[in-house]
């Protein structure tokens, strides 16, 4: 075999052997990123909230009241409850309309807190809806009607201000409201709670709380 062909020969197999480990890396790179992902998504999940809306009829002569119990895998935190007048139990706001938010404090594991100011005279038609973040601030929501419950990843409620709105509370607190005998505060529609059109809708209104965009100056209720 002449030189010139030796040196064509071993071009070509330098060649393959370049295209063959530009493979291997890009593979070994996809490997190491879905790994990566995979052990994210799984410490996610290991420290989820799921708060559920559960009704106590009040035996023994109490008085029948909602709660919230954190039947998930982490505590939940920045905690607001709002109600509807109906709920289709969906990721967005279509045809929802929500008012009287309230804050509530933090439910660890296992944890329940009674919805003292809701009381038993629930209407049939009237829907309940809770906003919160995991310890990472990422927002999950939990809407419930007609004895049923439905638990979303991202925030499908209206993100109203926690702090003051020109002077007022959007958001009272749960210890500063003793029924709701009152007229409505905050009520907000699909119309106002706008969503980032980058966001994808999985996430409603919003992923993760701070960071993305000020509550206060989108708030529009």
């Amino acid at each position: 075999m002449s030189e010139g062909r030796l040196i064509d020969l071993e071009t070509r197999l330098s060649g393959g052997n370049t295209v063959s480990a530009l493979l291997i890396s890009v593979l070994a790179a996809l490997v190491s990123l879905g790994s990566l992902i995979l052990a994210y998504a799984s410490s996610r999940r290991a420290h989820m909230p799921v708060l559920q809306f559960m009704w106590e009829s009040g035996q023994g002569g109490g008085e029948p009241t909602w709660s919230l119990v954190n039947v998930g895998t982490g505590p939940a935190t920045n905690i607001v409850v709002a109600q509807t007048e109906r709920t289709g139990l969906t990721r967005d706001m279509s045809g929802e309309r929500w008012f009287n938010p309230v804050l509530i404090p933090s439910i660890p594991v296992g944890g329940k807190l009674a919805l003292t100011w809701l009381g038993g005279t629930m209407g049939l038609n009237c829907g309940l809806g809770a906003s919160y973040t995991d310890p990472q601030r990422y927002f999950y929501t939990t809407k419930c009607g007609d004895d049923v419950s439905m638990f979303f990843v991202g925030l499908h409620l209206p993100r109203w201000p926690l702090l003051k709105l020109g002077g007022r509370k959007a958001v009272k607190t749960w210890w500063g409201v003793e029924d709701l005998s009152g007229p409505q505060w905050s009520a907000v529609a699909e119309g106002t709670a706008r969503r980032r059109w980058w966001l994808l809708k999985r996430f409603g209104v919003c992923r993760r709380l701070g960071g993305w965009a000020d509550p206060v100056l989108l708030y529009g209720g």
